[in-house]
């Protein structure tokens, strides 16, 4: 495919996954990995305007994203695909990790795009996900040879409710930096400037995370006038209008990044590292308001959890940061096993700022990560064709995530 010209269009599928949504594209529409399909993820997504009015994507990380899919050469798998996130602070893409929202998406989009044949009532579609070298089962329902979208299964920060799709992510551990605990420690000492020796963990499980408390980050949970309680729980616009806060964990983050190896030092972690690692702040479960209004209990939540991506508290929770979380809530000596309260089920529920997600980590008898499972609803919001802007420029803006 040659650089994109005023008169090209590309086929492009608008979905949304779990409380994320994307632009699903056909592998074989576009270029080679290199800096002409860069230019072409970054003109789709529209990165080059901090608004993103020019593009289909959005200044919010959970709707800036592209999923790269086609047919799998893997034995015993159906599809690959690619994830990549645009920036929101600067015109790139980053190509690191995995979406878990999204993903759920894919095997939806692969039934309804022919790439593996309909089963009624549920496919499976076997995922190989080639940003992190895993696999996926995702179970399909089928209705009328199509995945079916509509449904009675409700997830939190979606107001419709849809049709559940189960998707099992089969020895996730290790998935980005290569071990469950990267340092080989289930706690770690970070060095934190204007925090000082701060503990923290981090875990490697479909994305790697690192764990704070929300004391260790001045966000120890507060009661309001109510008996409800502030602070941590706070509505996220509260907290993403707090730079000092955000230039506090952003700092923590920097620093696990260093510890991890991905950045050579904690200023270079914020322009080369700036997806990865992730950072959530957790606290002991307590009663708060979810950002619908209903009430969380805190006897239905193993924890509270925030997470920060691309530099902004989330207005839910990233799915692979609820299979971590959830993981690292089963690991002795771990920040979330510290604070977690266990519900005494085989799954870990999180408390965050639209309610309550689920993931239901498995083990082997020495302790392995077999498997999370997590349920997520998808639905094709628009197909059609998407118009590429010319000139097609230079790849040379997109900074070393794009260059891999």
């Amino acid at each position: 495919m040659t650089a994109p010209r005023e008169s090209e269009t590309i086929p492009a599928v608008i979905m949304r996954g779990g409380t994320s949504r994307g632009v699903f594209v056909h592998r074989r529409d576009v270029p080679a990995p290199g800096p002409r399909r860069d230019r072409l993820m970054l003109d789709l997504l529209g990165t080059a305007d901090p608004t993103r009015i020019d593009g289909l994507g959005s200044t919010l990380s959970s709707t800036n994203k592209v999923m790269i899919v086609g047919p799998s050469d893997r034995p015993g798998l159906d599809v690959d695909y690619l994830f990549v996130q645009g920036l929101i602070d600067r015109d790139g893409v980053d190509y690191a990790g995995n979406c878990g929202n999204l993903t759920a998406a894919v095997g939806a989009f692969a039934v309804d795009e022919g790439l593996v044949e309909a089963a009624e009532p549920v496919t499976p579609v076997r995922l190989w996900n080639e940003n992190t070298g895993r696999r996926i089962v995702a179970h399909v329902p089928v209705r009328d040879g199509r995945a079916a979208g509509d449904g009675d299964f409700t997830i939190a920060g979606v107001s419709r409710p849809g049709a559940r799709i189960r998707n099992e992510y089969l020895d996730p551990a290790g998935s980005t930096l290569g071990a469950l605990l990267p340092t080989g420690a289930p706690l770690d000492l970070l060095d934190v400037p204007g925090l000082g020796a701060v503990e923290v963990s981090i875990v490697d499980v479909t994305n790697p995370f690192v764990f704070v408390r929300a004391e260790d980050v001045g966000l120890a949970v507060r009661a309001d006038d109510a008996g409800l309680v502030g602070g941590l729980t706070a509505p996220a616009a509260e907290l993403n209008a707090d730079p000092a806060l955000l230039e506090r964990l952003e700092a923590v983050r920097a620093q696990a990044a260093v510890r991890v190896g991905l950045a050579g030092t904690a200023a270079a972690a914020r322009v080369t590292s700036a997806n990865l690692p992730k950072i959530a702040v957790v606290a002991a479960p307590a009663d708060y308001r979810a950002a619908s209004g209903s009430l969380v209990a805190a006897r239905d939540i193993d924890l509270v959890a925030r997470m920060v991506s691309m530099g902004a508290v989330h207005h839910a929770f990233a799915m692979t940061g609820v299979m971590c979380l959830a993981v690292a809530a089963r690991l002795p000596g771990t920040v979330p096993r510290r604070v977690a309260v266990g519900r005494g089920l085989d799954d870990v529920a999180v408390g965050h700022q639209r309610g309550v997600t689920t993931a239901e980590p498995a083990f082997d008898a020495d302790g392995a990560v077999r498997s999370v499972t997590v349920d997520r609803t998808a639905r094709r919001l628009m197909s059609g064709l998407a118009h590429l802007p010319v000139p097609a420029g230079t790849a040379g803006r997109t900074g070393r995530a794009a260059a891999r």
